[in-house]
C-alpha cells in the first residue's frame, strides 16, 4: 500500500475517506436516525468517555493517558501536531489518531491489558523492537509489554485495548488464535492487501460513529462496537499466517538501545553517566554503541542523552495542571543547570519557550 504524499497537512489524517461508513457501522446510524423520526426515547448514554481534541503531540496525546508509562524522546526540531480520539466501551478501550514528528516512543501501553496497534498510515519510516513496520501492519503486545521504536513523519494508527479474557474468548473464533502461548510476547504481522483494507475500515468506521456521537453513544451500541474492533483487528492478524509475516524478537540495534537507556535511568545522575560506564555495563565496545545509535535513532549516545532530558522535561511542562512546577525547576531537574542555554535549547526543540509551555498548562511561572 503506497505511503500519502507529504504536503498533506496534518489536520488531513482526521477526515475519513470516502468508504467510512461501511456495512459495520450504517445500521446503527439508521437504526438511531429512525428512532429520531418517530420520537423515540433518547438511547440510554453508555459508561465511560469519549475524548476528541487537537494535541501538541504524543507527549500529550500519550505519555498521559490512565495507565500508560510511556517515555517519549522528539529527535529532531519542530512542532509535533497531532489529533486524539479516546473511548471507553466498558472495559475496552479504542484511541485512533495522528501525529506528525520524528520521535523515539518505549514504555508501556496498558499494564492489566492486551493492546492491539494498527497502523493506518503513514508516510515516513518506522520500526519497532528495530522491525521495520509497514503500513495495515498490526501490533500485538500483552499485558505489561513495551511498545519500543521510532516514528519518523506523519503516521495515523488505532489502538484496540481489551482484558485477556475478552480476547481470548473472541479469538476462539479464529482457530489458531485461541492458543493462549501464541499471544505471549509482542510481534508484528504483516497481513495480506485484503485483509488490511477491511481492517483499516472497521477501525475508521467505528472512529468515524464515535465522533459523531460524542458521549451519546448508546448502551445499546456498546456491544457491538466491542466486538467489530476486537473482531476487526483478529480478522486481519488471521490472515498473517505465514512464518515470515510474524516478525517478534528484538534486534541487536534495539537491544543495545534499550541497555543503554536502562543503565542510564537506573543510574539516577543523567548528566554525570559517561560512555565508558554504558560500554563497560553492556560489555561492549564504544563503536559497536555508536553504531547501534546511529542505525536505530541516527543520532550519538551523548546527543540522545539530552534529547531524551529535554523531552522528558517538556512532558514534565505538559503535566504542570496535575503538577505545579517552575521552569527553574524543571530545567534543574533534568540536568540543565544553564538556564539560558536551556530555554534557547527547548525553544529551538519545540518552537516555543519552557515559559510559555508552563503558562499554556497551568503551572507556576518562575
Amino acid at each position: 500500500m503506497s505511503a500519502e504524499p507529504r504536503s498533506r497537512r496534518a489536520g488531513d489524517w482526521e477526515k475519513p475517506p470516502a468508504d467510512v461508513e461501511g456495512p459495520s457501522v450504517r445500521p446503527m446510524f439508521d437504526a438511531l436516525d429512525e428512532a429520531r423520526s418517530f420520537g423515540a426515547p433518547a438511547p440510554s448514554v453508555a459508561r465511560g468517555q469519549v475524548i476528541l481534541r487537537e494535541t501538541q503531540g504524543p507527549h500529550e496525546a500519550w505519555a498521559h493517558a490512565s495507565g500508560r508509562d510511556l517515555a517519549i524522546t522528539q529527535l529532531s526540531p519542530g512542532a509535533c501536531p497531532g489529533h486524539l480520539l479516546r473511548v471507553n466501551l466498558d472495559d475496552m478501550g479504542f484511541d485512533a489518531g495522528g501525529f506528525d514528528g520524528d520521535l523515539r516512543v518505549r514504555g508501556t501501553l496498558a499494564g492489566k491489558a492486551f493492546s492491539i496497534v494498527s497502523v493506518l498510515e503513514r508516510d515516513g519510516a518506522l520500526n519497532q523492537w528495530g522491525h521495520k513496520v509497514d503500513e495495515g501492519d498490526i501490533l500485538t503486545i500483552p499485558p505489561g509489554g513495551e511498545l519500543d521504536g521510532r516514528f519518523q513523519g506523519r503516521t495515523a494508527y488505532a489502538v484496540v485495548t481489551a482484558p485477556w479474557g475478552l480476547v481470548m474468548q473472541r479469538a476462539e473464533a479464529f482457530e489458531w488464535l485461541a492458543d493462549p502461548g501464541f499471544w505471549t510476547e509482542a510481534a508484528v504481522y504483516s497481513p495480506p492487501p485484503p485483509a488490511r483494507a477491511a481492517c483499516r475500515r472497521v477501525l475508521r468506521d467505528c472512529a468515524t460513529l464515535m465522533r459523531t456521537m460524542g458521549d451519546g453513544v448508546p448502551a445499546s451500541a456498546i456491544d457491538i462496537l466491542r466486538q467489530d474492533l476486537l473482531d476487526g483487528v483478529l480478522s486481519a492478524v488471521a490472515e498473517a499466517r505465514e512464518p515470515a509475516a510474524r516478525r517478534q524478537g528484538v534486534l541487536n540495534a534495539a537491544r543495545i538501545v534499550r541497555g543503554a537507556e536502562d543503565f542510564i535511568e537506573g543510574g539516577d545522575t543523567r548528566q554525570a553517566v559517561q560512555i565508558e560506564d554504558v560500554c563497560r555495563a553492556l560489555n561492549i565496545s564504544r563503536r559497536t554503541l555508536y553504531r547501534a545509535f546511529h542505525d536505530l535513532l541516527d543520532v550519538s549516545p551523548k546527543a540522545y542523552l539530552r534529547l531524551k532530558n529535554m523531552s522528558a522535561a517538556r512532558a514534565r511542562l505538559l503535566d504542570a495542571a496535575n503538577r505545579p512546577t517552575t521552569v527553574t525547576q524543571v530545567a534543574l531537574d533534568h540536568g540543565f543547570w544553564e538556564l539560558g542555554r536551556f530555554a534557547g535549547a527547548y525553544r529551538t526543540m519545540f518552537g516555543e519557550s519552557p515559559s510559555e509551555t508552563l503558562r499554556a498548562h497551568g503551572g507556576l511561572r518562575r
